[in-house]
């Protein structure tokens, strides 16, 4: 098994792991209104960017999240399946690591994330709105997250 070593490898993780969403019966919802045509290719670039410092990913991840949350209301358990199948996918396919860093990311990205959809502008838990709350989630922040602004 081989390591995490280029775009073509961060695209074949992606489908797979994309692949494995849509089949789980806790995590298919979320994407049941997803044009996967054309958000795959923006995953892929985030993940690039992510892993690789590649610079061609545009996007506001936890803008979408929040928006997703809305509609689909999120909780720690849709999180910990995401972490969850993601890890089992970087398992199957790649070794190295590439492979291991993809796993700290994103167990770094995860909580960050739920924290984000959860605390929005008005929802903080001390009950007043600011972005200063929101800056500094718990694990560490955007930076440590892999998402600095």
């Amino acid at each position: 098994m081989t390591d995490i070593a280029n775009a073509a490898d961060v695209e074949r993780l992606v489908k797979a792991f994309y692949d494995k969403l849509l089949a789980d019966p806790e995590m298919r919802h979320f994407f049941a209104d997803l044009d996967l045509p054309h958000h795959l290719p923006r995953i892929e670039a985030f993940w690039r960017g992510v892993l690789f410092g590649d610079r061609s990913y545009t996007g506001d991840p936890m803008t979408a999240h929040i928006a997703l949350n809305k509609r689909h209301p999120m909780e720690h358990q849709h999180f910990e399946r995401w972490l969850a199948l993601w890890n089992a996918t970087l398992t199957e396919l790649f070794s190295g690591p590439k492979a291991d860093e993809a796993k700290a990311r994103a167990a770094t990205i995860a909580p960050v994330m739920a924290w984000k959809v959860k605390n929005t502008w008005g929802e903080c838990p001390s009950g007043a709105p600011g972005r200063g709350a929101e800056r500094n989630p718990p694990g560490g922040g955007w930076v440590a997250a892999g998402l600095e602004e």
